[in-house]
């Protein structure tokens, strides 16, 4: 399983988890696991996503992320596990 850590923080707004969401729908990408908290009018919201039937490159999820967020109002943005695992390693 090819695993990677998304994250998404910014203002609230209607339909910023559908647009995150149709975006991994449209490209195969399945979510595993989401945790996601709102204070006030912000949200931040962490996804764990299999990619292993995504056909793009990695480079390429990054850079659409970056976009989805960008027309959300958000900061999206994407890690390989390993990479998140080893920044967070005691």
């Amino acid at each position: 399983m090819n695993k990677t850590i998304v994250t998404l923080v910014g203002k609230d707004n209607v339909g910023i988890i559908a647009a995150v969401c149709n975006y991994f729908a449209d490209n195969n990408i399945n979510i595993l696991d989401i945790k996601q908290t709102t204070v006030d009018v912000y949200i931040n919201m962490m996804m764990i996503v299999d990619t292993d039937k995504y056909e793009k490159s990695f480079v390429e999820l990054s850079e659409d992320l970056k976009k989805v967020g960008e027309s959300v109002g958000c900061i999206i943005q994407a890690q390989h596990e390993d990479i998140f695992n080893m920044m967070h390693r005691v």
